[in-house]
């Protein structure tokens, strides 16, 4: 069996994840797939500027830190430009992370965000928390 190559989008509650705690969001930012499951992770400027102030603001990192973050996330996502306004989620941060997801023509966007999980999908773009996404992909 071939490995399928997912297109990602991760929103901004995956990059605190991944940066705060070891676990399946760490894995997936470092690349680690599998022979069944391969991806590119996608992002805006406008994700990683939330992210900046989260991690600055919520939880008081200082600004060197969070340079050298987002650097090293910018190492493993594709940058896109969204061109499209979306207005489906009543939090605007939330509709950043679908406007990225057009833009990439995404497969999934992954959250830990409820009013973007109950969303469940987006113009033909899944939503699902992160640790679910290795179910689907179960070896035959």
């Amino acid at each position: 069996m071939q490995s399928q190559r997912l297109k990602i989008v991760p929103d901004t509650g995956f990059y605190i994840a991944a940066a705060l705690k070891d676990g399946y969001a760490r894995t997936y930012l470092v690349g680690k797939g599998s022979r069944y499951l391969s991806y590119q992770l996608f992002s805006s400027e406008a994700i990683l500027l939330e992210v900046q102030e989260k991690f600055e603001n919520k939880f008081g990192f200082d600004r060197s830190t969070v340079v050298v973050a987002i650097n090293d996330i910018r190492k493993v996502v594709k940058i896109v430009h969204p061109t499209k306004i979306v207005n489906a989620v009543r939090d605007p941060d939330d509709n950043k992370v679908l406007e990225c997801a057009l833009e990439a023509e995404a497969d999934v966007v992954l959250s830990f965000d409820k009013d973007l999980l109950d969303l469940k999908e987006y113009n033909g773009i899944k939503i699902v928390h992160p640790a679910l996404l290795k179910y689907w992909f179960i070896e035959k």
